[in-house]
């Protein structure tokens, strides 16, 4: 049995590896779509094959994804979506069935990462240093750019895996992104990604439940709204759980 465990990761880390070493070569035709198209046009094309690798590894190691809410997506880009933090699953299942193109607030250690790297730099990813206040701030203020550009964020407002079904505290001040930018904060809600590789230490074929809630129009509440906002989001995602 043990053997068979490790045969499945093995399979697993391959299938990544392959794929994080074919796809980065497709990005390299996003630079005529961006230069003929523009930054919409190459955004839309990116997640195209962002989207399809990241369904293609779920899939293909029978781990199914429950979407909700689809309806809830403001039309604007000018979002930031607010997301618990379950497993290492959470990133490939909202790549690939968020149907935006979105960056994440990823610690810089992943920067390092070859061809991966390539991957966050397309997708519009912002490195953070958390020990480093001044690089932290500076960090937060390239996503805001980014979401009054039109590029949606993603922050998992726990700050790191919660590697179970419950739900940390979120910190405060991650809501900066959200607020500075006066976006529509999109909370969702990631139920049993736990399960795929946390719990038993092991790739396992998984059901998941990934819930889009109504938008909050940040630019619309007032600044005591803002600083409970934190909590607001949270009662919503756990809702979703």
């Amino acid at each position: 049995m043990a053997f068979k465990f490790r045969l499945i990761n093995v399979a697993f880390v391959t299938h990544v590896f392959l794929i994080a070493i074919v796809s980065p070569f497709l990005l390299f035709t996003a630079i005529p779509v961006y230069v003929f198209g523009g930054r919409n046009r190459s955004d839309n094309y990116i997640h195209a094959i962002a989207s399809f690798f990241s369904r293609h590894l779920l899939l293909t190691f029978g781990i199914r994804v429950d979407v909700r809410g689809i309806e809830n997506l403001p039309k604007s880009n000018n979002i930031c979506f607010i997301c618990n933090h379950q497993g290492l699953a959470d990133i490939p299942i909202f790549i690939g069935y968020i149907p935006k193109t979105v960056g994440f607030i990823a610690k810089k250690e992943l920067g390092r990462i070859p061809f991966l790297n390539i991957w966050m730099s397309a997708l519009g990813c912002q490195l953070i240093d958390r020990k480093n206040l001044r690089n932290s701030l500076h960090t937060i203020e390239k996503g805001i750019h980014q979401i009054e550009k039109g590029h949606p964020m993603v922050i998992f407002p726990e700050g790191t895996r919660s590697r179970n079904a419950n739900l940390g505290q979120f910190k405060p001040g991650s809501f900066k992104l959200v607020t500075g930018a006066n976006a529509m904060a999109v909370p969702v809600s990631i139920s049993g990604s736990y399960k795929v590789v946390e719990e038993r230490g092991i790739l396992t074929g998984s059901k998941i439940k990934l819930t889009i809630h109504p938008a909050i129009d940040v630019s619309t509440i007032s600044e005591i709204e803002k600083t409970n906002l934190h909590q607001r989001v949270r009662e919503i995602i756990l809702s979703g759980l």
